[in-house]
């Protein structure tokens, strides 16, 4: 019975040494496809090109108005940012330039999530929307 503990230890040391060394690589990272990953966490450890020398020179690229107050917080995949609005809208937005709207029966305040080719938003009914993505 000593004998099975020890190997039992021996084997669980060798697998914790091995899963802390393990690197994940970061094209196993989805892209962000939602505001917050699990445990409301935002950053990304494979971001190579922002630091805290270089944010400060950040400068806006393009900039979309929306026809009232934007509470949610967009969702980008694909080169596509998705963000609902107050308006009853939903936006797909590439570079500025409107791809597509939706207009609901009510405001859009929670932020959209993208996966498997769908964005999914929920309205302040209480309903959820689902839009499928064309190629």
């Amino acid at each position: 019975m000593k004998r099975i503990s020890i190997l039992g230890l021996i084997v669980c040391v060798c697998f914790v040494s091995v899963a802390w060394g393990e690197q994940l690589a970061c094209s196993a990272f989805a892209p962000w496809a939602q505001f917050h990953r699990a445990n409301m966490q935002r950053w990304n450890r494979c971001e190579k090109v922002l630091n805290a020398n270089n944010v400060g020179n950040l400068s806006l690229l393009w900039r979309f108005k929306a026809g009232y107050s934007v509470y949610s917080s967009p969702a980008v995949a694909n080169g596509v940012v998705y963000v609902g609005s107050l308006d009853h809208n939903v936006y797909a937005l590439k570079h500025g330039a409107l791809l597509w709207s939706y207009h609901g029966t009510s405001a859009v305040e929670s932020s959209p999530a993208v996966a498997n080719g769908v964005v999914y938003v929920g309205s302040e009914t209480g309903n959820v929307r689902a839009f499928g993505l064309k190629n």
